[in-house]
């Protein structure tokens, strides 16, 4: 009757201890991943007006067109400086009609062979032809200046991202009358990578990015043209649409410049990144988060311990030291501090403390 009660209750304490499920730590390869996101921009992108403010008279594109370059953008008109050409012109018109008349009197002084009157008019000559010089290229650059700012042109093959020029205003009335991106240059994006990660990154190396344009997501081949280290404020104003990994976005950041060719893409498209890495166990093993726990700056988890009795084996909560290694967010690398064949607690229906007798 002993026995038999002794084993009964044996048994209701055993099932009443605290239920805890282990997992044993496994080898292999410690894969973490980071990504972020960023907004592509054109590489080269200019603002275009007419540098005389002259007024705008026809707008011969719209936002979002597809130019070639030497295509006609904007036309203007300034009819003050179309006076003054005509102006100019009649004045050289003027000069060269003086200049018959002193020919006619040149002739006549030859005919009469006066001599003095022949030098002063061939002196005239010289001097009216002097002036007729100055007035024809006064003339021709009144011109010219006239034919460049009558016309906006676009000064390579590009897309038209804002036109704010409006007929019989003056050109700069709303900023800028045409701004015009360079599809030739491609497209980049800048975007905050942690310092751990952007330090394996170099210029001229390759990163495979993925471009959201239209709906449709469009992986690109993007080329790293520049890496330089976050500096004060600059933290806190970069731009970053946003990130996530096993490390936050903290302040040891760097600010990477990724270039993309591809013609199915635009600027203002949404770029995602996504960078892995790999690291080897090295005598060490993968344990689930969940099994981690942290005491101040110590880490360490909560194992098995088996031990036989009179009454069968019972287990035995043990507090064991560990050195980590990296995370990714599910499993984390330990160094040290337990073996392969341990029973390492991963969740329990109650807290656990050392020595505590638990039921597996």
């Amino acid at each position: 009757m002993l026995l038999l009660l002794t084993l009964a209750s044996n048994t209701l304490l055993t099932l009443h201890l605290p239920k805890v499920r282990t997992e044993l730590g496994r080898e292999g390869t410690l894969v973490t991943t980071w990504s972020g996101t960023a907004r592509l921009m054109a590489r080269q992108h200019i603002d275009l007006s007419n540098k005389a403010d002259w007024s705008v008279s026809e707008v011969h594109v719209k936002e979002g067109d597809q130019v070639a370059k030497g295509q006609t953008l904007v036309t203007y008109e300034n009819p003050a400086s179309e006076q003054e050409i005509l102006d100019a012109q009649a004045g050289l018109t003027g000069q060269r009609l003086t200049l018959v008349d002193l020919q006619d009197e040149y002739i006549e002084a030859v005919q009469n062979d006066d001599e003095m009157q022949v030098r002063r008019s061939k002196r005239e000559l010289e001097r009216a032809q002097l002036a007729i010089d100055v007035q024809e290229r006064k003339v021709s650059m009144m011109q010219s200046e006239a034919n460049d700012r009558r016309h906006i042109i676009a000064p390579f093959d590009g897309v038209v991202t804002q036109v704010n020029a409006m007929p019989q205003l003056p050109s700069g009335s709303g900023g800028p009358d045409i701004s015009l991106t360079n599809t030739q240059q491609g497209y980049q994006f800048e975007i905050i990578i942690p310092d751990d990660w952007a330090r394996k990154l170099r210029t001229e190396e390759k990163m495979n990015v993925e471009i959201e344009h239209e709906g449709t997501k469009v992986p690109v081949e993007g080329i790293i043209t520049g890496i330089r280290p976050m500096i004060g404020d600059d933290v806190g104003t970069s731009f970053q649409e946003g990130s996530e990994g096993n490390t936050s976005q903290m302040t040891s950041s760097q600010r990477v410049v990724v270039k993309v060719q591809h013609p199915n893409v635009q600027a203002n498209d949404l770029v995602s990144v996504e960078l892995t890495q790999s690291e080897k166990t090295d005598g060490g093993m993968l344990v689930l988060n969940q099994a981690i726990h942290q005491d101040g700056k110590n880490s360490y988890v909560l194992v098995i311990e088996e031990r036989s009795g009179p009454l069968g084996n019972t287990f035995i909560v043990r507090k064991a030291p560990v050195q980590l290694g990296g995370t990714n967010g599910q499993e984390t690398l330990v160094l040290q501090g337990v073996y392969m064949k341990d029973l390492i607690i991963v969740e329990s229906t109650e807290p656990l403390t050392e020595g505590q007798r638990v039921r597996v």
